[in-house]
């Protein structure tokens, strides 16, 4: 448990410095749009979920990387247009939203709803308080992936169904 936690923190850290990676001059938007899934998905696959593997939560992590990629290409505003608070708690919305195909297959909705709720609600403090934008991108990266945990933390009464 504790090198899960370890990882999580580890993939959090490095989850941020993509995220900024991916909006500083000099790099490709890539390292955010590609690195943020990739690691997230890396992160599901660490909390165990990965013990009922069968074709259905394979597509899931899929789908779920897909959507997370998705996710991560705007920030629902024009091009050239700064960025308001209902902008970052899109963001949120959308990267909470990005894990239904995960959820839709673990039956693990509630945690899916309070990560949602959660990075709505922070990454929209955050982005409007944060006025460093290093600091402010590598804490939406560092959100992103450490909500994560949340699928760790909550503990289910009955176990996950073998499918």
């Amino acid at each position: 448990m504790i090198l899960v936690l370890l990882l999580l923190v580890l993939m959090s850290i490095i989850g941020g410095v993509l995220y900024r990676m991916g909006g500083a001059s000099g790099f490709n938007t890539k390292f955010r749009d590609f690195g943020i899934p990739s690691i997230g998905v890396i992160v599901l696959l660490a909390l165990g979920r990965f013990s009922h593997l069968n074709s259905w939560l394979v597509l899931s992590y899929i789908l779920t990387w897909g959507l997370m990629f998705a996710s991560q290409t705007t920030y629902f505003k024009k091009k050239g247009s700064n960025a308001k608070w209902w902008n970052w708690m899109l963001v949120g919305l959308a990267n909470g939203i990005a894990l239904v195909p995960y959820a839709w297959q673990t039956g693990l909705w509630m945690e899916a709803l309070l990560r949602t709720l959660i990075l709505a609600i922070a990454i929209t403090i955050w982005s409007e308080v944060c006025d460093d934008a290093v600091w402010e991108e590598v804490g939406r990266g560092v959100l992103i992936i450490l909500t994560l945990g949340l699928f760790l933390i909550i503990k289910r009464k009955k176990p996950l169904p073998k499918v």
